[in-house]
């Protein structure tokens, strides 16, 4: 038997290990090219087990055309590796759809009939060079029945929206019969119609339809109704009710037999609609007519008053005494995970939700109804009067006045049971039907109510960016989230719930922010002693008695002149103490900062290198032992 020295071993077992490795690739890339593991936090990259049954179900074909100029790649490897997402993606949804969902892949070379076709669809070209060369990176989709969708260019901005925006635009051709949503609303969530140019005046730049209204027609149809509506259409499947102040006793009761007979609604109000604008007091008008609906379904919302959380409290920038300044709003509330209804599937997944002077539901004693709170502030929490947001609130002074009142308050609930009527019998007015008086539910009412309408607005939940001379606006919140998916849920249909929310990731160092809160409120504390005694001293100044010679000149005796420099050197030194509280507020946070920073980024590999160094040590000299 022929015997190989340990040289040639070596080469045939290299030799042998380059093929294997060669033939394992093969084998994976031809057998496991379906199999995925994710590993990120809240599965990310993997299609929800929610959202599966929505392609399985689909009926119709539908062609999905992704047009991706080799070019870009070619020019940003980010968007290369985008494009590689997207057609895995696209792959998958195919698959889950045995086939109804076509995928085609197009290159559009410059003056080709594939660019027209791009063009026609209305994607959007981006120039790559001085030479006027452009590319595509877009989609096109169209079903049977020629509906048409279209994401002009995929932005990096939305990337990790993906999964979401392509299962919602598959979704809207998949189901072209959309739940109808019946809107009435005294804010100006639609916008503001352009108005005329007269007399040669500047056009001025309207309000423009919130961003969540887009995103629900995604989902939806939206018909708009009026304060004085008499009758709720037919078709309408849900009532969005938005600080609906002024309804008309006929519109009540509209919206009371259309709940009592099984419809649904969603109510936002608000005791100080900041995002009123123009279109009306931040306290907005009547509300007797929807506070009457609501005291028959069981809840209310406290007159008057608005609720902060020193623990949710924003981080807001304003001005004070002059300079720009850090301080927690406790009226505009950052709520997370811990504020809502984990259990309750219009609020399960959610991560951060951010209200803006928001109000207090309570339940109505002896309703029949069930109340279910769906986001609530934290035990750190305080009633306070409505009137003090009027105009521009004293944000430090608020922050320095707040007393915890060790009790939860409720935001935003589910209603659910059997209800009675608001009305004895339908009011005697013109164009109320000739209807039989429903005097309580046929089936259980379904109703969420929020006591919050800013929750709906851009600022609170959205940053936008121009591209191209398109608004792209990217969720920083799950205000629109939590919006969609309570309407999915009360129409039945909440085939998207589960992709919202995916990449609205906000980690604070909560031990900072708890240590930075309890510093501050010290701090407030220490900075009005100190306000208190500089108006003090300021006040002593100023009621010194001046005596005016005849050329109106200013005596003062010598008493008072080294009483006035007395209060004068304790004023400076009373500035200079506020200024090292200040200062020594900033080091003591800056430094705890640092050390957590330092913590999770550093500590954690010198760790792991010094384990690694122990675990080879402790090897070898169990290797030294056994050799000995």
């Amino acid at each position: 038997m022929q015997r190989f020295d340990s040289r040639t071993l070596g080469i045939i077992g290299i030799a042998a290990a380059a093929v294997l490795f060669v033939a394992v690739n093969v084998v994976a890339n031809t057998w496991l090219r379906n199999l995925r593991l994710d590993v990120t936090e809240g599965a990310s990259y993997s299609t929800s087990a929610q959202v599966k049954p929505m392609f399985a179900s689909i009926k119709e074909p539908i062609v999905v055309r992704v047009y991706f100029s080799e070019a870009i790649g070619r020019a940003s490897p980010r968007h290369a590796e985008y494009f590689q997402r997207v057609r895995d993606l696209l792959q998958q949804y195919s698959e889950l759809a045995n086939g109804k969902i076509k995928v085609e892949l197009y290159n559009p070379e410059p003056f080709s009939d594939v660019e027209d076709r791009a063009v026609g669809f209305g994607l959007q070209a981006v120039p790559l060079g001085q030479l006027g060369e452009v590319g595509y990176f877009g989609l096109a989709a169209t079903n049977s029945t020629d509906d048409q969708q279209v994401i002009p260019f995929f932005n990096l901005e939305r990337a990790q929206f993906l999964e979401y925006d392509l299962a919602k635009l598959i979704y809207s051709l998949s189901e072209p019969d959309q739940p109808k949503i019946g809107l009435l609303s005294t804010l100006p969530i639609e916008g503001a119609p352009a108005m005329p140019n007269m007399m040669g005046m500047p056009q001025q730049q309207q309000p423009r339809p919130w961003a969540v209204l887009g995103q629900i027609r995604d989902t939806f149809a939206i018909e708009t109704l009026t304060p004085d509506i008499t009758i709720i259409p037919a078709d309408i499947d849900i009532l969005m009710l938005v600080q609906p102040d002024g309804l008309s006793d006929a519109a009540a009761y509209a919206i009371d037999q259309f709940i009592l007979r099984g419809g649904k609604a969603m109510v936002f109000v608000d005791p100080n609609a900041e995002s009123a604008g123009m279109g009306g007091p931040p306290g907005g008008g009547d509300k007797q007519g929807i506070d009457k609906l609501l005291t028959a379904w069981g809840v209310r919302m406290v007159d008057g008053q608005v609720v902060g959380d020193i623990e949710a409290a924003a981080r807001v920038g304003i001005q004070a005494e002059g300079r720009p300044v850090a301080a927690d709003y406790v009226a505009w509330l950052q709520l997370r995970a811990g504020h809502f209804d984990t259990s309750d599937a219009i609020t399960g997944d959610l991560q951060q939700i951010n209200l803006g002077t928001s109000g207090v539901l309570e339940k109505v004693e002896g309703a029949t109804t069930t109340v279910t709170p769906l986001i609530s502030t934290g035990p750190q929490s305080m009633r306070m009067p409505a009137d003090k947001f009027l105009g521009l609130p004293d944000v430090v002074t608020l922050f320095r006045d707040f007393k915890p009142q060790n009790k939860a308050e409720i935001l935003a609930a589910r209603i659910s049971g059997p209800a009675k009527s608001a009305f004895a019998e339908a009011p005697k007015a013109e164009g109320v039907p000739a209807t039989p008086h429903l005097s309580e539910s046929k089936q259980p009412i379904q109703v969420v109510v929020v006591a919050d309408t800013d929750i709906l607005a851009d600022r609170f939940w959205t940053q936008s960016s121009s591209f191209l001379g398109e608004q792209v606006v990217v969720p920083t919140a799950d205000n629109a989230n939590f919006t969609i998916n309570a309407l999915e849920n009360l129409t039945g249909s909440p085939a998207l719930s589960a992709l919202r929310g995916r990449g609205v990731k906000s980690r604070p160092f909560e031990l900072l922010e708890s240590i930075r809160r309890d510093a501050e409120m010290q701090y407030r504390q220490t900075e009005q002693s100190l306000t208190g005694r500089l108006e003090e001293l300021q006040k002593k100044v100023s009621a010194m008695q001046v005596r005016e010679d005849g050329q109106g000149q200013a005596i003062l005796s010598d008493e008072d002149q080294r009483t006035i420099e007395s209060y004068r050197g304790d004023i400076l030194a009373t500035r200079r103490e506020l200024r090292e509280v200040q200062r020594a507020l900033r080091e003591d946070i800056d430094r705890l900062q640092g050390i957590l920073t330092f913590v999770n980024i550093a500590v954690v590999p010198i760790l792991f290198g010094l384990g690694l160094i122990v675990f080879a040590a402790v090897r070898r000299r169990r290797r030294r032992s056994a050799a000995a």
